[in-house]
């Protein structure tokens, strides 16, 4: 067996508003051979963003979603420190304030004792991996479109769906020509080698950015037919040519406007569709991997964000009421209709209820979200 690699990932963290809220996923960053050296590139990045970030707008409007500490033990905590606290108060937007007033006059130690304790935020890790064998996924990109906006419509870029594994960017580029001409084809138009692009690599996001850019339809050419990326293939042995392979996708979830607290589906026109995350020769291993994923991401901290389990479970509206209202009162009921509440209600009372809940109450109202998905798994042939 070869020797593991340690690999850098990025967690999925994107603006909302003047606050910060994190999608369920990392993003590769890049593969060490050593963890000491993976350790301290990702201590580097780490405080790189916290210079610019107050943990007090990072994940949510309560405390329990920056620190496991309460609201008294928090306050303590920064007495002890030599600092002077807002008050005894779960509400982040006081300690938010608090914050951007005073932490520039904060000791280096005093810094970072507070994001010490401030353990929810997090913006790098390092996970340790099998050594991979690099791959160069060529895939169909797929955009989110605004069909009203004025005049033409708009685009986002949401994902792609893999359609073939290779070992060289050589052969990708050819692939991704291949089916540029293919695209224009479809669409009564002919190949024209001038208007082809110089790459067609995907560009990465810059982190802790705006979401991914809007794209005007007349303007997006090209790069709408066919993409690349890197992408590690974790295998007991090199594949041949025309093996299926198993591509492990992160579904899409874009942060709904005007409020931008919670996360939508993303429309698009095709069903299998997302960033790709990682690939496999088999596809009991992806479908582990995936599974992996899946209970990582159910430690998200409100499942609600979401939606609400009348849309994402199958459970009766009435059987949802009653397993909730159980575990904390709800003084919503007069703004129902058959049981069913505004998604900004069940939100803000998640993040009043949560702190008193019980870890099997917390499971339970996760499992009311049966259906709610954030991956899945494509097969994709390979060529050398």
């Amino acid at each position: 067996m070869s020797d593991p690699a340690f690999i850098l990932e990025r967690f999925d963290w994107r603006p909302a508003g003047a606050s910060w809220l994190c999608r369920p996923g990392t993003d590769r960053v890049r593969a060490f051979a050593d963890r000491e050296s993976a350790e301290a590139d990702a201590r580097r990045r780490e405080w790189e963003v916290r210079r610019r970030v107050n943990p007090f707008q990072c994940g949510g409007p309560r405390l329990h979603y920056q620190t496991r500490f309460d609201a008294a033990r928090l306050f303590d905590w920064f007495l002890d420190l030599g600092l002077d606290p807002p008050g005894v108060t779960p509400d982040s937007a006081v300690w938010s304030a608090w914050w951007d007033r005073y932490h520039a006059e904060m000791s280096d130690a005093q810094r970072a004792a507070a994001w010490e304790v401030l353990d929810l935020v997090r913006f790098f890790r390092v996970a340790e991996r099998p050594a991979d064998l690099p791959m160069h996924l060529v895939a169909l990109p797929h955009f989110e479109e605004d069909p009203i906006a004025y005049p033409y419509g708009e685009y986002r870029y949401i994902g792609c769906t893999p359609y073939m594994l290779v070992q060289t960017r050589l052969t990708a580029d050819h692939l991704c020509r291949q089916l540029y001409d293919d695209g224009l084809v479809r669409i009564g138009g002919h190949a024209n080698a001038a208007a082809a692009p110089e790459s067609w690599a995907r560009p990465e996001r810059e982190p802790f950015t705006n979401e991914e850019p809007v794209d005007d339809p007349y303007l997006l050419g090209a790069a709408g037919y066919a993409e690349h990326r890197p992408l590690d293939l974790t295998a007991a042995r090199a594949p041949t040519p025309g093996q299926t392979l198993y591509v492990v996708l992160r579904r899409h979830w874009r942060l709904e406007k005007p409020d931008g607290g919670s996360w939508r589906w993303s429309l698009a026109a095709t069903r299998t569709c997302g960033r790709a995350v990682s690939a496999f020769d088999t596809l009991a291993a992806a479908n582990a991997e995936m599974d992996r994923l899946e209970a990582e991401a159910r430690q998200y901290p409100s499942p609600f964000r979401f939606g609400t389990p009348h849309e994402w479970g199958t459970l009766h509206a009435t059987g949802i009421f009653g397993v909730l209202t159980d575990m904390a009162p709800i003084d919503f009921t007069s703004l129902w209709e058959e049981y069913k509440a505004p998604d900004a209600l069940w939100s803000r009372w998640w993040d009043d209820a949560v702190p008193q809940m019980t870890d099997e109450q917390i499971e339970t109202a996760w499992a009311l979200f049966e259906r709610l998905r954030f991956y899945e798994v494509v097969a994709a042939e390979y060529r050398e």
